[in-house]
């Protein structure tokens, strides 16, 4: 077997747990529906407000196994290309060498509750994120952010620019505008704080955190060894 093959990354999947129990508490929450149906419909003779409760009780059940079963059943796919992050609005692929290296992030209660990257080549990560996923991602790390802001400006004193939202962003290759520009700047400021551009929950793993950035940068080296 040659070095190079040696050193191939192969793909290695991480399941999320986004999804964990969907099937199981919409088949739960469906029999319970069905059951409640038989019940009005063979005892109940005038409106219960008990019985009324227990089918909203149900009905939210069976949206809520639903809801995680659209969660995608891997959170994280590493292949030749990069580390591919997988929503259900959609994916963004980070190259390997985009990137330096991931490292557990702990928020401002010190649990890990975040994994980062070191982004560096902006354009590289921007070409491969679609419009919506960029929406969805700075709605859910928007705590994040109000938590980062919090600790770098603990008397609310920070500069104008740094909480202005701006629609343009610019590197070697391109222009970007609109949100793709504003999710860009998100990045650049959480790296100018925190030392990292770019997060994902830790739920997105089946493994912990620093395992999963030991095999993620172990990946990176050998996939950029193979290239030289």
């Amino acid at each position: 077997m040659s070095q190079q093959e040696d050193t191939t990354v192969s793909v290695k999947a991480y399941k999320a747990s986004g999804n964990e129990g969907g099937a199981k508490t919409m088949l739960i929450s469906a029999a319970l529906f069905v059951l409640l149906v038989l019940y009005s419909w063979l005892f109940v003779d005038q409106a219960n407000p008990m019985l009324a409760i227990c089918f909203i009780a149900a009905s939210v059940g069976i949206y809520a196994g639903w809801a995680k079963l659209a969660e995608p059943l891997h959170g994280i796919v590493c292949d030749e290309d990069g580390v591919r992050y997988h929503h259900k609005r959609g994916s963004w692929m980070l190259p390997w060498q985009a990137f330096s290296h991931c490292s557990p992030q702990p928020d401002m209660e010190h649990e890990v509750n975040y994994i980062a990257f070191k982004v560096t080549d902006m354009h590289a990560f921007l070409q491969h994120l679609p419009l919506r996923l960029a929406i969805k991602l700075m709605m859910e790390q928007r705590a994040l952010w109000f938590a980062v802001l919090k600790e770098k400006c603990p008397q609310g004193q920070c500069a104008t620019e740094w909480l202005a939202e701006k629609d343009r962003f610019s590197t070697p290759q391109r222009q970007y505008d609109g949100v793709l520009a504003m999710f860009a700047n998100r990045m650049q400021k959480l790296g100018l704080f925190c030392g990292f551009e770019l997060f994902i929950p830790v739920n997105c793993v089946d493994v912990p955190a620093e395992q999963f950035c030991r095999e993620v940068n172990w990946m990176r080296m050998q996939r950029l060894s193979a290239e030289s």
